[in-house]
């Protein structure tokens, strides 16, 4: 155990902001953290044992006892309880002989509740090892209790049982109009990036994740701060219970998602973003770090983008099963290596964020939306929506309905409307 955590750290150039990643890593290779590790990484990084101690606490997906070798986790949300949620797990409690919240005597299984998994539109739904299973049904918990009891490798496992689909009912201005690798690049770069930064003001876009704060004030008062290490944050820590835009997003636009993060860069003049992934969509991970892959090779992402003079990169940050994450600052602080605890504001992230440096950290329809204007313009956008909301807003809808999933309107579209078109 010494030699691998010893080299894990070293790999991560002993940063401490890297603790949750490190944690995550001893997680997944010894199923807990021991109190060896704990100690071990104290020494390495300078930390105090209790420092790491509490962020082990603080997300639910670190555990200072062994979970099971098959970590099953049913997800609790409303909808799952719509669709039998309960009834199936008390199947796949019997079936496996283990009671919920506990790790089996042997070892071999542990079986818990989730938060909302983010796949309302196809539950019930769960994890297992950080894969998702969905559409469960009694028979799905039969055959998932047996390679659980044969102790089938996750990779040998039907491929049927961790089939994600988009379930893009309805879609309107972005989802249909998506851009192409580098087109917001290059036609902010033609454009003029303060000219840019006057479309997407001009386009009324206003951050997607809640508050609803004017996308180009942000950026503007960021690029306006006099500190010059600036940092750009994509809130990916899409936790409300039955949302799950976000996932279908990331999994089939991600390109536009890294490229509205490229695009506020150059606004503001930062050289480092970082895209917050929430744990329960580990399951994205190697497909976004694949995206990520082919924008550094195209000249996308890294040193002197598209020929602009533009240094840019972007990392993965997973969390680890944290709610309140979702809040801009207590993300940034976990992004630090902390517990997520939001701070006192203000001061606020743009002016003092990542590591005390100015940061704009919006969600990941802020950032698609941002990219689409920068090629389409202000006006484009501007055209549908509202007098005070402008654009389109996508929707995340499952639950009593005969069709969940996807659903892109225009602001001021009625909730009658909708309701028809879902079916409820």
């Amino acid at each position: 155990m010494r030699t691998f955590i010893a080299g894990l750290v070293a790999q991560n150039h002993f940063q401490t902001t890297r603790l949750l990643h490190l944690l995550r890593q001893i997680q997944a290779q010894f199923r807990h953290i021991p109190h060896a590790a704990i100690e071990q990484l104290a020494e390495l990084l300078a930390l105090p044992r209790t420092h790491i101690i509490s962020v082990v606490e603080f997300y639910s997906f670190l555990h200072l006892t062994p979970r099971g070798q098959y970590d099953v986790l049913i997800s609790d949300s409303i909808t799952d309880h719509m669709l039998g949620k309960q009834a199936l797990m008390h199947k796949l409690a019997q079936r496996l002989e283990v009671e919920a919240g506990t790790v089996r005597a042997d070892g071999v299984v542990s079986l818990d509740n989730a938060s909302c998994t983010g796949l309302c539109d196809q539950g019930p739904a769960g994890l297992i090892n950080g894969r998702p299973l969905t559409r469960l049904d009694a028979a799905k918990v039969e055959r998932i209790a047996e390679l659980i009891e044969q102790q089938t490798l996750l990779p040998q496992w039907p491929a049927d049982l961790f089939a994600v689909e988009d379930n893009i009912q309805q879609p309107g201005l972005l989802l249909a109009n998506p851009i192409a690798p580098g087109a917001a690049i290059q036609a902010a770069a033609a454009r003029g990036w303060p000219e840019t930064l006057n479309e997407i003001d001009q386009s009324g876009l206003r951050g997607r994740g809640g508050a609803g704060f004017k996308t180009a004030m942000k950026w503007r008062f960021c690029g306006e701060e006099t500190e010059t290490t600036r940092y750009v944050v994509c809130n990916a820590d899409e936790g409300e219970p039955g949302t799950f835009k976000d996932r279908v997003l990331l999994n089939s636009y991600a390109h536009q998602v890294f490229e509205g993060m490229t695009l506020c860069a150059a606004i503001i003049g930062a050289k480092q973003g970082f895209l917050y992934l929430r744990g329960e969509y580990e399951f994205l991970l190697t497909g976004l770090e694949a995206v990520l892959a082919s924008r550094r090779r195209d000249g996308l992402l890294g040193g002197d983008i598209l020929g602009q003079g533009l240094d840019f990169d972007i990392e993965i940050c997973l969390g680890a099963g944290a709610y309140i994450c979702g809040e801009e600052s207590a993300l940034i602080e976990s992004l630090e290596g902390k517990p997520g605890i939001p701070r006192n504001r203000p001061p606020y992230p743009v002016t003092q964020g990542y590591l005390g440096k100015p940061t704009v950290v919006n969600n990941v329809e802020t950032f698609f939306a941002a990219a689409a204007i920068a090629v389409h313009g202000g006006s484009w956008f501007a055209a549908i929506g509202t007098e005070k909301s402008k654009g389109s807003k996508i929707l995340s809808i499952s639950g009593d309905c005969a069709k969940p999933g996807i659903y892109e309107y225009p602001f001021g579209t009625g909730i009658r409307g909708i309701l028809q078109d879902c079916g409820a």
